[in-house]
């Protein structure tokens, strides 16, 4: 039985419209309408006041009883540098990320096949403008629709190596810190004595965390042409075994204690820029990435380049996206959780 719902939406003039999509397994919910223009000269500048006065819009949308603590949003903008098609500001549970690599591919083919950018057989090059900076995206079409994306993502590069730090129930262990936008700790998983399956996504969480929290009291870290990124956000784990035939398993911790469902593309980004700096990894050599689904993302590494006086190169992403739902949120004025909850 099909019902004529419409006047209910209308009751709440403030509702936020989204379309959903996942990226080889993780979410992300495009906010596409119910948030007026966002003041700024960058997408920085919008992010920034989009944390000071709509935070709001992050905590009913990225917690329950409307989301979940491993949602991602975006938000999507006006863009700001010239020749890009939108922007995109992201947010999860705990914050506001400064990029995300699967969020980037979901929101290209979602835009895409809403109509909303327009694009071409058998590809179509989409800029996107994110509080990094604006990133390169390429549209794959089959048939009219998006096959998969390829994204540039911001210049990575290895901050620290070799770093000891002290990890509550884990012990003394080794960290990498490689910047992909913003900090991860990169960790081998023979450190920390488990296989990345599913059968063990509690502990790695719960070590994710522990690692992200003791790397911001024990390290510190500055991006050289940004000095608000000062923070560790993400731990990666990563699997040695494979780097000889350029193959890994990642499983990425970050948020409100969540677990990345893709192989996360600025995770495969850091993976590749740390492979590179140990001569593991040449430019323009493919390298295949696993989540801790199974699902894969394809990286490559194009060129070097430096990031202030530190030595980086420009990685890019291929991943595939897939439209999962398009959604009216509400906001009644009876709700006693008006911002969300955490369990």
């Amino acid at each position: 039985m099909d019902l004529n719902i419409q006047h209910l939406v209308q009751r709440y003039p403030d509702h936020l419209v989204t379309i959903d999509s996942h990226t080889a397994g993780e979410p992300t919910r495009l906010i596409v309408g119910g948030i007026p223009p966002i003041p700024g000269g960058t997408v920085a500048e919008k992010r920034q006041y989009l944390m000071q006065e709509w935070d709001h819009v992050r905590l009913q949308l990225t917690r329950e009883p409307r989301g979940h603590r491993d949602m991602l949003a975006a938000l999507v903008t006006e863009p700001t540098t010239e020749g890009a098609a939108f922007g995109l500001i992201y947010m999860d549970a705990r914050r506001y990320p400064y990029l995300c690599g699967h969020a980037t591919i979901g929101a290209v083919t979602t835009l895409i096949e809403a109509g909303v950018v327009e694009a071409t057989e058998p590809e179509t090059m989409v800029i996107v403008d994110t509080p990094s900076g604006p990133a390169e995206a390429v549209a794959h079409m089959r048939g009219g629709l998006v096959d998969s994306v390829t994204i540039q993502l911001a210049p990575s590069f290895v901050y620290g190596e070799n770093q000891p730090l002290d990890v509550p129930g884990l012990g003394r262990i080794r960290v990498d810190t490689v910047c992909v936008g913003g900090f991860f700790a990169m960790v081998s998983a023979e450190q920390i004595g488990l296989p990345m399956t599913l059968a063990h996504v509690d502990r790695l969480i719960d070590l994710g965390m522990s690692i992200i929290e003791a790397a911001n009291e024990q390290l510190t870290v500055r991006h050289p042409t940004r000095p608000e990124v000062t923070t560790v956000d993400v731990t990666e784990f990563y699997d040695l075994s494979g780097h000889e035939s350029r193959r890994g398993v990642s499983a990425v911790v970050y948020g409100e204690s969540h677990i990345d469902r893709s192989p996360c593309g600025t995770g495969t980004s850091a993976k590749m820029a740390l492979l590179h700096r140990r001569g593991q990894l040449a430019l323009d050599q493919p390298f295949v990435n696993a989540g801790i689904l199974g699902t894969t993302f394809e990286g490559r590494l194009v060129a070097e380049t430096t990031v202030g006086d530190l030595p980086a190169v420009v990685p890019e992403v291929r991943g595939s996206a897939q439209i999962t739902g398009v959604h009216q949120f509400v906001l009644d004025p009876r709700d006693p959780f008006p911002q969300g909850f955490l369990l």
